[in-house]
């Protein structure tokens, strides 16, 4: 049986028809992986940019930490004295002030009292304080203890007071000699409410000609975590503490 002449070119236009389609079809896809590609290539032309503008900055600011290194070790605290007939306490870092004792109780405690005037911080301090005998006193601070002792003590004056809350515990201590004047330096820490505060006491012995001697205690107590941040700048406070004869 014959087709139609009718079907027979329905058909014939529908064939290119549908490979029209196909072909549309096939370019929107080409198309579509073409975009994804670009953009692919463009984010991975980013991603390289970025990569190698990073390892470009690295020599830059390794430079630059150096620097903020070396400007950190190099940099000094102005310091100041305070200083009488009888002694100097010296290296003090300028960001203490020395506090006008007058006729006040503490006036009558110590010889000076410096506070850390920055915000807050009011509860550092530095102090200078004496005891003096007129006879029968100690020559030496030898007569009053071996360091080791006078530290122990110290610690142990410290838990009795406070019933074992303060929890002290000895740092670190030693002894020296300067211009004939014996010192004894000692480092002790403890809790004050809740927080750990380090005591560095300095003390030192002066005998005059007519017998009677004086011992001086130099006390810088501060927070711990003060302290140990400018550790360097307390210790240099007790070395430039100086009693004159």
């Amino acid at each position: 049986m014959r087709a139609s002449p009718i079907g027979a070119r329905a058909a014939t236009r529908a064939a290119p028809r549908r490979e029209r389609r196909r072909d549309a079809k096939r370019s929107a896809a080409a198309r579509a992986r073409g975009s994804d590609d670009a953009r692919a290539g463009a984010t991975t032309t980013r991603r390289r940019f970025a990569r190698g503008l990073q390892l470009s900055l690295l020599p830059l600011l390794a430079k630059d930490a150096r620097a903020r290194d070396e400007g950190d070790a190099t940099k000094e605290t102005r310091t100041f004295s305070v200083e009488t007939r009888s002694f100097r306490v010296g290296n003090v870092p300028e960001y203490f002030e020395e506090i006008d004792l007058g006729d006040s109780a503490s006036g009558k405690t110590y010889e000076t009292l410096l506070r850390d005037k920055r915000f807050g911080l009011a509860g550092n301090t530095i102090t200078l304080s004496k005891q003096t005998a007129s006879s029968g006193g100690p020559r030496s601070l030898r007569d009053i203890g071996s360091i080791e002792d006078v530290a122990a003590r110290l610690v142990d004056s410290e838990n009795k007071k406070s019933r074992g809350k303060a929890n002290a515990k000895l740092r670190v201590f030693a002894e020296r000699r300067k211009d004939s004047i014996e010192y004894y330096d000692i480092v002790y820490e403890k809790n004050v409410l809740g927080v750990r505060r380090v005591i560095q006491c300095t003390l030192a012995l002066d005998v005059d000609d007519a017998g009677s001697s004086t011992l001086y205690t130099l006390t810088v107590e501060e927070d711990a975590e003060r302290y140990d941040d400018a550790e360097a700048e307390m210790r240099a406070v007790a070395d430039g503490f100086k009693i004159f004869r």
